[in-house]
């Protein structure tokens, strides 16, 4: 019975853990959204399309969240840096 126990807490301890790691699929390395008005948006990693509310999320450089809609997105350029 204790080895069940200990696998179960195991178990959700991983889970915990795996929910707090950084998203492992974004593409590392400086992007830059470029906007149909001109603004240029510096990001780290790809931004990542939201495809139910149709909004690109990105993080910058000073580790903020930030989000712009898909309609005013004109390119997303992979910088070298």
């Amino acid at each position: 019975m204790k080895l069940l126990t200990r696998l179960a807490t195991a178990a959700a301890l991983m889970m915990t853990a795996s929910c707090a790691m950084p998203d492992m699929n974004s593409a590392p390395g400086a992007y830059c959204i470029k906007t149909h008005d001109g603004r240029e948006v510096m990001c780290n990693g790809k931004p990542l399309l939201q495809e139910s509310t149709g909004y690109y999320r990105y993080r910058t450089f000073e580790k903020r969240d930030g989000v712009i809609r898909q309609d005013d997105v004109a390119a997303i350029e992979k910088r070298n840096a």
